[in-house]
């Protein structure tokens, strides 16, 4: 039922191995054409070996997205040979060690708060712009598909600054949805919550154990840590005809993450339940 057969998609953060490259591969499955835009070596490479399974005409452009006229002028060429633009996903952002600061009163919070405020707005913004401007001029309109974060929704201890630009970020999805609406431009934002990735090229907080996936059973009521196929799926209904009349939303893909009330325990029961009776009862055996 998706057929994106002629139709030119950009992936900004295409790299890594984890959704950005998951979204652009089953775009590719899909039929489209696929403009990777990574802004390291070791992205575009990863990038150009997932694409390069599907075909040959997919293109790999390394390029600092903050670079808004080096960005335009890739646009221009891959839409010269590809067609219009139809599609963005914008993968851009995350958050490091370094910008974990315990608490907010830390000595460098306003330093990681700037970086990643900044790291994580306006790649997106400007990508968006410059596709949101070769869409108004082909007339044909498109969708446009950001990657917050669960982050974005709930608070963000010791990352203040990674959950408030997820939040802005959220905001800013909904306002490009009212602003280009009338030129046919869908807008919308998918919260992930934990996804386990590859990680290539970037720093693990995890230590390389199982220990992630234990904990996520905890608080998951799905049972498991998302994969980047997870997130790939919805990029791909948003990208198409499938999501014509949905725009400004935000779609948490957290495997019912969200839905789990804060006070509950790691058996689904609220901790002031301590009846062993009535514990026995509900959980059964």
């Amino acid at each position: 039922m998706i057929d994106l057969k002629g139709q030119l998609h950009v992936v900004a953060g295409a790299g890594g191995g984890g959704i950005g490259t998951a979204a652009g591969v089953l775009l590719a499955q899909a039929g489209a054409t696929v403009l990777a835009i990574d802004k390291t070596d070791i992205g575009c490479a990863s990038a150009a070996e997932a694409l390069g399974a599907h075909g040959a005409h997919h293109r790999i452009v390394q390029a600092d997205l903050a670079d808004e006229q080096a960005l335009r002028a890739a646009l221009e060429s891959a839409a010269a040979e590809a067609g219009p633009l139809r599609g963005l996903v914008n993968v851009v952002g995350g958050i490091t060690s370094q910008d974990l600061i315990a608490p907010l009163l830390g000595e460098d919070a306003m330093t990681a708060f700037d970086r990643l405020m900044r790291f994580n707005t306006v790649p997106t913004l400007a990508a968006s712009r410059a596709v949101a401007r070769a869409m108004v001029a082909h007339r044909q309109g498109g969708s446009i598909v950001n990657i917050a974060s669960a982050a974005g929704i709930v608070g963000m201890p010791y990352g203040a600054g990674y959950g408030a630009a997820k939040a802005a970020l959220i905001n800013l999805t909904r306002t490009m949805a009212v602003e280009w609406g009338g030129a046919g431009i869908r807008v919308n934002a998918i919260a992930p919550g934990s996804i386990a990735t590859a990680k290539i090229g970037r720093e693990r907080f995890d230590g390389g154990t199982d220990e992630k996936d234990r904990a996520a059973k905890a608080v998951v009521p799905l049972g498991r840590r998302g994969l980047p196929g997870d997130i790939a799926g919805v990029v791909l209904f948003l990208l198409s005809d499938l999501a014509a009349y949905v725009s400004g939303q935000t779609i948490a893909v957290d495997g019912g993450m969200l839905a789990r009330p804060p006070y509950n325990d790691a058996d689904g029961l609220p901790v002031f339940m301590t009846d062993p009776a009535l514990r026995e009862r509900l959980l059964g055996d």
